[in-house]
């Protein structure tokens, strides 16, 4: 398993419609792209402007096949800056995932 980090610095007054656009995002590439395992969309405490996005992939190939095939301008929103995006690999999973 891969993760892939994105940063991204969103103006206050879309900060709603970029959750939503983020959300909807992950439900559809999650049922359509083979080997997307979901993402967990967080913003800064310190800094309420910076959002990052943890995706979970199978394999680097597999975020990499869907980048080619949408093109990173897929990742892209109106109102909003990327400072980086950043692949790592995961050696470990420990998160419980409970229903609230």
């Amino acid at each position: 398993m891969i993760r892939v980090i994105y940063r991204w610095r969103v103006e206050p007054e879309r900060q709603a419609e970029f959750a939503i656009w983020w959300h909807e995002g992950t439900l559809r590439i999650r049922a359509s792209e083979p080997g997307a395992m979901g993402s967990t969309l967080c913003r800064s405490t310190e800094d309420p402007d910076c959002f990052v996005g943890i995706a979970r992939w199978v394999t680097r190939d597999h975020v990499e096949a869907f980048w080619e095939r949408t093109g990173i301008g897929a990742l892209e929103f109106r109102g909003t800056a990327t400072e980086s995006i950043e692949i790592l690999d995961e050696l470990d999973h420990l998160t419980v995932d409970t229903h609230l």
